[in-house]
């Protein structure tokens, strides 16, 4: 079940699909709130924002915050990116320990940001999702799941 609530200046069609379309093909056992906001980040540098609402064990609510003046490839990019973010809280690769960030396990908090592998991992998965989304690319990918995982695909084990 997915409860999503879009507020600010959003082409809120598009997010819709999005969220609905990264959701089914990733995590679609699980329970999610998602808030997608849409504010100016210009100021803090930013085209988008991924933030646990709930509790550090077994995340199920977001708050993801977006630039309100990206154009559509952008836009579509950065939500993928910030779902990828998501989707790593979820999944327990990602978590946050009393403060600390922590990246499989690892304490992570004192890394730089261009250190981080969480974001790594994103930068690397969002335009691989984007053509996944949009349908473009190898036959393979269509509008499938490129990347099955254990949340998507039972048979696999990790």
């Amino acid at each position: 079940m997915l409860y999503l609530d879009i507020t600010g200046k959003a082409p809120k069609r598009r997010c819709k699909k999005v969220v609905e379309w990264f959701k089914a093909k990733y995590m679609p056992n699980h329970h999610l709130d998602i808030t997608v906001a849409h504010r100016g980040l210009k100021r803090e540098h930013a085209q988008g924002f991924c933030t646990v609402i709930d509790c550090d064990h077994r995340p199920r609510e977001f708050l993801i915050e977006m630039e309100t003046t990206l154009k559509e490839q952008d836009y579509i990019t950065v939500l993928l990116h910030e779902l990828w973010h998501v989707y790593q809280h979820v999944n327990g690769s990602l978590r946050d320990k009393h403060g600390v960030r922590h990246w499989k396990n690892v304490d992570s908090n004192t890394l730089a940001y261009k250190d981080q592998p969480w974001e790594h991992e994103a930068v690397e998965m969002e335009m691989k999702l984007y053509i996944c989304y949009m349908g473009l690319g190898p036959e393979s990918f269509g509008k499938g799941t490129p990347f099955p995982n254990r949340l998507t695909n039972p048979q696999i084990s990790l």
